[in-house]
């Protein structure tokens, strides 16, 4: 008998909180930052300020992210679309797992990234002004690279344990909502582990 592989390897002590902020004129700046920081203090750190050095580089990561796409952030993974082709009409799906329970028990699905990324963080709207901030909050990565979908029709996306749900708008204005099991595109080889 097989094992069956998983997805979701949930970690109740390791959630995220995701920030956003504009950057460049289409871009936005994600900011993902593992709570597990602000449960390890103890009550006399926990009321002095901790420099960003301290904490932030290793319980953070900052990701791109076009403005006009969607983002869903649900316990320990974050799920986005990034667009494709010339004229960005169309979008694919990507699904970071940040659980340490993902990172080290991946069983062969996605790829681990491990790796400190740079990412420049301007200060002021012409990007004049900023300060490279390196991260490394390690993650795994899951590219749904062979499904496409419609930019303009998608209102919403969002994941609940393997389950990918999508609100789009049909061409008569009508309301779907599709539904991706994680479990069975892994199974059938739809994902890949790079862009």
């Amino acid at each position: 008998m097989q094992a069956q592989a998983t997805m979701c390897t949930s970690d109740p002590t390791h959630r995220l909180i995701c920030l956003t902020a504009p950057s460049e004129p289409d871009n936005t700046q994600v900011f993902i930052i593992s709570t597990r920081i602000f449960f390890d203090l103890n009550k006399m750190a926990a009321a002095m300020p901790i420099p960003w050095q301290h904490w932030g580089p290793s319980n953070t990561r900052i990701l791109r992210h076009p403005f006009y796409f969607k983002i869903h952030v649900n316990g320990n993974r974050v799920l986005r679309t990034l667009p494709v082709g010339t004229r960005n009409s169309q979008f694919i799906l990507q699904l970071f797992d940040f659980s340490p329970l993902a990172v080290t028990n991946r069983r062969g699905l996605g790829r681990v990234v491990k790796e400190p990324s740079t990412t420049y963080i301007s200060a002021d709207e012409f990007g004049t002004r900023g300060e490279s901030l390196t991260t490394s909050l390690p993650y795994v990565q899951v590219v749904f690279s062979n499904r496409k979908f419609d930019c303009s029709l998608l209102r919403d996306v969002w994941i609940d344990k393997d389950r990918i749900y999508m609100l789009s708008r049909s061409l008569s204005f009508t309301d779907r909502l599709g539904v991706i099991d994680v479990q069975s595109d892994l199974q059938s080889g739809v994902v890949s582990t790079s862009l």
